[in-house]
């Protein structure tokens, strides 16, 4: 069940997404290019968590992204490892060329190895993820290439058929994250 904090910071994050959603006649990122796609993979994911993913963004408007993509989440800490394997949904709010929010859905499904009793936990989860961060455009080629630094706040919503000593949706987790792509 989400607590307090999380609905006021999901509230924040839709309120300012909205504020913002009117016509501006600053430059926006996504009305600087005539390349409604992109795909891109982050390179941070993989050195800390293992976790891989690709992430698909289609432009909407002058100011927006929707987001999609997949990801495997192979992570270990001290109660077990994760093998999740993610879907991913999102939107993406510029505010002033690259500068923009973000918030994506990772819903899951992860057969959770436990080291603490050896039985694997099957089960749903869904896990949230709200940025801030900064689009690098970068012509290289005659190509449209792209570098997006994010930091963000990630937090557990649910998990269906939990492990011993359980922790995932009580905390919120800093996510640094890069992501590289490009346009088309």
């Amino acid at each position: 069940m989400l607590n307090y904090y999380r609905i006021c910071l999901l509230l924040f994050y839709l309120g300012f997404s909205l504020a913002n959603a009117y016509p501006n006649e600053n430059p926006i990122a996504t009305s600087q290019s005539n390349k409604l796609w992109a795909v891109g993979t982050s390179i941070t994911y993989p050195l800390g968590a293992q976790i891989y993913m690709v992430q698909v963004s289609h432009s909407v408007g002058q100011s927006g992204e929707i987001l999609f993509g997949a990801a495997y989440q192979n992570w270990k800490n001290d109660q077990g490892r994760s093998y999740a394997y993610t879907i991913l949904l999102g939107y993406r709010h510029f505010l002033w060329r690259g500068l923009h929010t973000e918030i994506e859905l990772w819903p899951a499904y992860n057969p959770f190895r436990s080291s603490i009793d050896g039985r694997t936990y099957k089960g749903l989860e869904l896990w949230t993820s709200i940025r801030i961060g900064y689009r690098f455009d970068l012509m290289i080629g005659g190509q449209n290439f792209f570098i997006l630094a994010q930091p963000s706040l990630g937090f557990g919503v649910a998990r269906q058929n939990k492990w011993p000593d359980f922790e995932g949706t009580g905390n919120f987790i800093f996510e640094p994250q890069v992501i590289i792509g490009i346009r088309f």
